[in-house]
């Protein structure tokens, strides 16, 4: 079990760049702001879930489409300012997260950053497009290399913070009524899908021809997959399941 330095310390909570001590659990204000940021977190879990959801019934009911070859070709349908605007809620919200370690803080400062870079900068879109898209007006094909360069940095980050970040613990023993061995076993298998499904990008678009692999619905689904297992671990980390048992309670940080 990996453990932190300065378990003796006493806890404190960031709340979007404030911090508060909490203790012991016992102030109400202290404690409502624990249950806020574990909302948050909630929250964060549930818009990565649902956001290929979002999309595409979105585009289905509103618009007549048919399903995208990939979540972020919906940037060019009706269903933009959903993309974008979820993106910008999880980025912002992970820029803002402040963890226990400094390492903590660099890694999902870097995600909430490269989730932005995905919304600012479009994949390339059908051929009656324009040749100049997004914000700043780029290339379409100079914004597409963006697009993909930092979706690929967003996933990898998100599997390593889940496989060695959130895996972290304070205790070098756990305490009674501690579930944190069970989480920790969630958070490494949702770090891991990310990781495969990454890797099955370059195998699938080899062994299924990159026209195919483009024009199916391949690349949705397999990010449906990584957006569902980032949102878990988001969930599971803002205790929806998994929490410890009642009777540590008044033991309990939100800092998991």
């Amino acid at each position: 079990m990996k453990t932190m330095k300065n378990e003796s310390a006493a806890p404190e909570l960031y709340f979007f760049g404030m911090r508060a001590k909490y203790a012991g659990l016992l102030g109400g204000r202290n404690r409502s702001l624990i249950i806020s940021y574990l909302r948050l977190r909630q929250l964060i879990g549930w818009l990565g879930i649902l956001l290929p959801a979002i999309c595409v019934l979105g585009g289905r009911i509103f618009a007549g489409l048919p399903c995208q070859r990939s979540i972020s070709f919906y940037y060019h349908t009706n269903m933009r300012d959903f993309f974008c605007g979820i993106l910008f809620v999880v980025a912002f919200f992970l820029i803002t997260y402040k963890g226990d370690l400094t390492i903590d803080n660099i890694v999902t400062w870097a995600i909430g950053l490269a989730g932005i870079a995905v919304a600012l900068f479009p994949t390339q879109g059908p051929p009656c497009s324009p040749a100049h898209v997004g914000l700043f007006r780029v290339p379409a094909e100079l914004s597409d290399i963006i697009h993909l360069t930092a979706a690929a940095i967003f996933f990898f980050l998100l599997a390593m913070n889940s496989l060695f970040l959130f895996t972290l613990s304070k205790h070098k023993v756990q305490p009674a009524g501690s579930r944190k061995k069970i989480r920790n076993v969630f958070y490494v298998a949702c770090g891991i899908v990310i990781l495969l499904c990454l890797l099955l990008f370059p195998i699938l678009k080899k062994t299924m021809g990159e026209d195919n692999f483009k024009q199916g619905s391949m690349v949705l689904i397999l990010e449906s997959v990584m957006l569902a297992a980032f949102g878990v671990s988001w969930l599971i980390k803002g205790e929806t399941i998994w929490r410890d048992r009642k009777e540590q309670a008044k033991q309990v940080t939100v800092s998991k």
